[in-house]
């Protein structure tokens, strides 16, 4: 199912473990997807067609308006410049929904997956302060 055609409050996400995921990573890595999918609900998102805006406003409404999920897991590829966006997109829906949720992130690197903090994301998000010395 694709995120943003997904009602705020459907019954497929009110309570339940989320995976948002890049929409590609479905057909490039299908037994990852399939391992990290299991028990949770799928949402997927394509950055490069999508507004990282229209995406912010789409999960804060979703942890704020009705039960919110239990969990979020984001799934990308590292490396990219608009995947990576997706994670910058939940973290900052958490903020300003004030939801205490729950988030993984987790990003396939050489067909593996890791685990990276959401210090991490909000680390990269500030390329000055990544490069003081």
């Amino acid at each position: 199912m694709r995120l943003l055609e997904t009602n705020a409050g459907s019954k497929v996400i009110r309570g339940k473990d989320l995976l948002f995921y890049s929409v590609c990573i479905e057909s490039e890595h299908p037994d990852i997807f399939m391992e990290l999918s299991q028990g949770r609900t799928a949402l997927w998102v394509c950055l490069e067609l999508e507004h990282i805006n229209m995406l912010v406003y789409k999960i804060a409404s979703m942890l704020r308006l009705y039960e919110p999920p239990k969990t979020i897991s984001v799934l990308t590829v590292d490396g990219s410049p608009h995947c990576i966006q997706l994670h910058y997109a939940v973290e900052e829906a958490k903020k300003i929904s004030g939801s205490s949720v729950e988030v993984k992130h987790f990003v396939i690197s050489n067909g593996a997956v890791n685990e990276v903090s959401a210090q991490t994301v909000k680390k990269s998000r500030y390329l000055g302060k990544l490069e003081k010395k």
